[in-house]
C-alpha cells in the first residue's frame, strides 16, 4: 500500500559513549565499503539549495527507438542490493524561495519510496511492471549524437546535425511525423530520460543517473526547437517526460568524484529558449484538444523546475480553460464550452458541433459547414467521436497536469472532479461496453463510428484512481450513459486497471509508466467469496 509521508524518531536521551564510538565506527566502516563499490554517487543524497525564481522569456506513432548505446557510459546493471536505495530512502522534499516543493512534477518522493518497498518485498503487480520498465528499449538509450536532426537555421532541412554542429540541431516534424527529422528521436530520448531516472530512484544505480544525465545536458547544448505542423505538439510531448525525469535527477541524485553532473543551468536555458516559447505562444484552437492540453501539462513541468511562478500560473489557466473545453458537463448547457483561440471560429453553432463530431457528418463537409444538429453527451469529450486513442490521450493530459499541480499545493483535482471523474468513466465504461452494446444511443448523432481501438492505451488509470479514491476517498461510481443499461460493475476504473495496469504500463506521447509509480493495493478487484 501506499504511504505518502513518513515519520523519524527523535533520540530523547544520550547513548554511552561505548556505543557513541561503536556507531561511529560503523558509519566509517560503511562510507569506506560504498566508497570502493563505485556508488559514492548513488549512496550520498545531495546537497540542493532552493533556486532563486527565474525571471520568464519569451504526431507521432510511438515506435519503439532503435537502441543507440553511448560506449562512453556503461551499461547499467538492472538489479541492486537493498543497502543501494538506503540513503534514497532518507530523502527529503526540498521547498524552494519561490514555494515549489521538489521534487514535485508528476511523482514525489512518497510515491518512489512506497514502490521501492514494494519491490523490496517483491509485491505483486510491481515487481512486474518494474520489470516491465527494466526490458524497455528506451533504457539502451546512449547520449544522443543529434544525427537524426537537421542543422539550426537550415532552409531546406538538408544535411544532418550532429554535435559538432555549433548552431544547434531542431527537428522538423509534419503532420502525424511526416516527415520525420528527429521527431521520433526526439520523444524516445525525453522517455529514456524519464525512465533512467525511475530506474536510479528504485535501484540506487548511479548508471542509470548517468544515462539520463548523458541525455539531459546533450540537449541543453543542442537541442534548439521543433518546426514543422507537428513541430508544437513534440515539444510538449517531450516536456511532458522529459523534465519529469530532470526533475528526480537534480534533487535525488550527487554524482562521484569525477563522473558528469547535470548542468542545471544550460538546461533551464535551453528550456527558456527551445520550449517554452513554443509552449506559449502557439495557437491551439486551431487543433484538437489535446494539443493544449498536453502543453498546459508541460509548461507546468517547465515552471515547476524553473521555480517560476508567473509561468506556473499561466501553465494552471491553460489547463482551467482547455478541460472545460475538452469534457462536457450536463450542466455546461446544450452545447460544449467554447474553446479560446482558433481567431474564434468555434464560437459559430455549425463550427463547434462539427469540431466535436470530428467532422464526419456530411453537414460538415459542405462549404460553408451547416449545422448537424450536435446532441452532446454527459461526459463526451472533444475528441470522443475522434477515437478512443486521441480522447483517452486528452484525458492523460489533463490528469498529469492535475497531479503536478497536487504535488504544489493547487487542487485542480478538486476544482474539476466532476468533470474528470464524469470523463473517464464515460470513456472508460463504453470502452469496455461498446462490444456487448455497441454505441450509445445518439452517439456522436448516429454518425460513422469512431476508429477501431478501445484499448485506451494513453489512459492515465492508476494515476486518476489514487488521486480520487486512495487520497481523497472519493468514489468513482459508474454513470447512467444513454442506451445502456445499469451498471453491474461498481468499479469500472477498477476493472479496466486489474484487465490493462497489472503487467505493463504503457510508454506512449503523454502517459509513461504511470502504474509502476501509482498503483496502490486498493486497485486489486475484490475476491468473490
Amino acid at each position: 500500500m501506499k504511504h505518502r509521508s513518513s515519520t523519524s524518531i527523535p533520540l530523547t536521551s544520550a547513548a554511552p559513549l561505548a556505543i557513541a564510538t561503536a556507531v561511529l565506527l560503523v558509519f566509517v566502516i560503511l562510507g569506506a565499503t560504498m566508497i570502493g563499490n563505485g556508488e559514492a554517487g548513488a549512496a550520498v543524497a545531495p546537497s540542493v539549495q532552493a533556486s532563486a525564481p527565474s525571471s520568464p522569456s519569451p504526431r507521432s506513432t510511438g515506435a519503439a527507438p532503435t537502441a543507440r548505446v553511448s560506449p562512453s557510459t556503461p551499461a547499467p546493471s538492472a538489479a541492486a542490493p537493498p543497502s543501494t536505495t538506503a540513503a534514497l530512502d532518507r530523502l527529503h522534499p526540498v521547498t524552494s524561495a519561490a514555494g515549489f516543493v521538489h521534487p514535485g512534477v508528476f511523482v514525489d518522493l512518497a510515491d518512489l519510496a512506497a514502490t521501492r518497498s514494494h519491490l523490496r518485498a517483491k509485491d505483486a503487480p510491481w515487481t512486474a511492471l518494474f520489470n516491465d520498465l527494466k526490458s524497455s528499449p528506451y533504457l539502451r538509450l546512449g547520449a544522443p549524437d543529434f544525427t537524426s536532426f537537421a542543422p539550426a537555421g537550415s532552409a531546406t532541412l538538408g544535411g544532418s546535425c550532429n554535435t559538432s554542429s555549433s548552431a544547434g540541431c531542431v527537428s522538423f516534424c509534419g503532420s502525424f511525423n511526416n516527415p520525420d527529422v528527429g521527431c521520433s528521436q526526439q520523444q524516445a530520448d525525453a522517455r529514456a530520460v524519464y525512465g533512467q531516472a525511475l530506474m536510479y530512484s528504485y535501484t540506487g544505480k548511479s548508471a542509470h543517473a548517468q544515462r539520463a544525465i548523458a541525455i539531459l545536458n546533450g540537449y541543453s547544448a543542442h537541442y534548439r526547437g521543433s518546426g514543422g505542423s507537428n513541430g508544437p505538439l513534440v515539444t510538449a510531448w517531450m516536456a511532458e517526460q522529459m523534465i519529469r525525469g530532470a526533475e528526480l535527477i537534480r534533487y535525488t541524485y550527487t554524482p562521484a568524484k569525477g563522473q558528469p553532473a547535470f548542468d542545471v543551468e544550460a538546461f533551464e536555458a535551453m528550456l527558456r529558449t527551445s520550449v517554452i516559447p513554443t509552449l506559449t505562444t502557439f495557437d491551439y484552437g486551431r487543433n484538437n484538444g489535446n494539443w493544449k492540453l498536453s502543453a498546459a501539462d508541460g509548461l507546468m513541468n517547465a515552471a515547476v523546475f524553473l521555480d517560476d511562478r508567473a509561468l506556473y500560473d499561466q501553465a494552471v489557466s491553460m489547463w482551467r480553460e482547455a478541460t472545460r473545453a475538452y469534457i462536457h458537463l450536463t450542466s455546461d448547457g446544450p452545447m460544449p464550452v467554447v474553446p479560446e483561440g482558433g481567431d474564434g471560429r468555434f464560437e459559430s453553432a455549425p463550427m463547434l458541433s462539427c469540431r466535436w463530431l470530428a467532422d464526419k457528418p456530411a453537414a460538415c463537409q459542405t462549404r460553408p459547414k451547416t449545422d448537424p444538429q450536435l446532441a452532446v453527451q454527459n461526459g463526451q469529450n472533444q475528441e470522443s467521436c475522434r477515437d478512443f486513442g486521441h480522447a483517452s490521450m486528452g484525458l492523460a493530459a489533463i490528469i498529469n497536469g492535475a497531479e503536478t499541480a497536487s504535488r504544489q499545493g493547487t487542487n485542480l483535482y478538486g476544482e474539476e472532479q466532476e468533470r474528470i471523474i464524469t470523463g473517464v468513466l464515460y470513456t472508460v465504461q463504453i470502452a469496455q461496453n461498446h462490444s456487448k452494446y455497441g454505441w450509445p444511443a445518439g452517439f456522436c448523432a448516429g454518425m460513422t463510428e469512431p476508429a477501431a481501438g478501445m484499448g485506451l492505451t494513453e489512459l492515465a488509470a492508476t494515476t486518476v484512481y489514487d488521486a480520487y479514491v486512495v487520497r481523497r476517498g472519493v468514489a468513482m461510481a459508474p454513470i447512467d450513459i444513454p442506451g445502456y443499461p445499469a451498471s453491474g460493475d461498481s468499479d469500472p476504473l477498477r476493472t479496466f486497471i486489474a484487465a490493462h495496469r497489472t503487467a505493463t504500463s504503457p510508454v506512449r506521447n503523454v502517459s509513461a509508466w504511470e502504474a509502476l509509480t501509482s498503483y496502490d493495493e486498493k486497485m486489486t478487484p475484490r475476491r468473490s467469496r
